[in-house]
């Protein structure tokens, strides 16, 4: 069970970048536009939800930074280095339905980055990314209020 878990975690880290690497045309300092692929929000919402709640999608579309240019969606110039790999987990609590991991990454020497993870197992057997903590880049801008739960207030009354 533990790689499904695992598995889920790598590729909604390799979401985003897949959306930020996808983005090829650059228009000067103002922005890379991102391919027909990622051309409108719900685009991009439907490709990020395969491996996380809708809430968590939108924090990751708020932090793409997305702008118009010449009418097509764009994000930033910037670099990236990609997801980093994954070199260690610990469950930190399990039930049949949900599960919390600590996953660390490779980028990280020291072993002292890691990040917590709860997962959700959909009634169709898969498992999503509910909520990441510490939520912070790419996931969330600096300066707005921490969001400590799972998901954002409209889904806490939903569960």
């Amino acid at each position: 069970m533990r790689r499904k878990w695992v598995k889920t975690i790598r590729e909604a880290e390799r979401d985003f970048w897949t959306i930020v690497f996808s983005a090829k045309k650059r228009v000067g300092g103002r922005g890379v536009i991102l391919p027909k692929r990622f051309e409108t929000v719900p685009k991009i919402r439907r490709f990020l939800q395969k491996n996380m709640t809708r809430c968590l999608a939108n924090r990751v579309i708020g932090n793409l930074d997305l702008r118009r240019i010449r009418g097509k969606l764009a994000i930033p110039v910037g670099d990236g280095i990609g997801a980093p790999p994954i070199v260690k987990t610990k469950v930190l609590s399990k039930s049949p339905r949900r599960v919390t991991i600590a996953a660390w990454f490779a980028f990280d020497p020291s072993d002292r980055f890691f990040r917590v993870y709860q997962l959700f197992k959909k009634p169709n057997g898969r498992w999503i990314v509910v909520g990441r903590h510490p939520l912070d880049y790419p996931f969330d801008k600096p300066g707005q209020q921490r969001i400590l739960a799972g998901c954002c207030a409209p889904c806490q009354g939903r569960r």
